[in-house]
């Protein structure tokens, strides 16, 4: 398949694929006339490609799998603690995201309390004028 038709089926931009297969994520053959054709396979990439990212995977992280993969250098024992790697980077995320929104959450009461006082004074402002 041509460009545009693994655009249309991946969902990835030509920019976007251009990219992937510069940095070695997914790779075309090139016919006669220069015109880059791609295989089932590759479609198969990108949408790994598209999951592993939407779970945090780098795009070096990726490349490090896909290769691992290609050359047949990847076991289970391996992909679990690469998962159990991931994991354990999100609960840290999480965990920072969840002391931001504790700060957060303390500040935007401190502002509403102190939003509260300056009307009350102003308030009292008004009346004792």
């Amino acid at each position: 398949m041509r460009i545009g038709e693994l655009e249309t089926r991946s969902g990835a931009s030509r920019h976007t694929l251009r990219y992937y297969e510069q940095i070695g994520l997914i790779s075309a053959q090139r016919r006669i006339n220069n015109y880059r054709v791609y295989t089932e396979q590759t479609l198969q990439d990108l949408d790994f490609i598209q999951r592993a990212q939407s779970m945090g995977f780098s795009l070096g992280e990726i490349g490090e799998i896909l290769d691992a993969q290609r050359n047949k250098r990847i076991d289970c024992a391996d992909g679990a603690k690469l998962i159990e790697k991931k994991m354990a980077e999100i609960k840290q995320k999480i965990s920072s995201l969840q002391s931001i929104y504790r700060y957060l959450d303390e500040e935007r009461i401190n502002l509403e309390l102190s939003a509260a006082k300056q009307i009350e004074l102003q308030k009292l402002n008004n009346v004792s004028s």
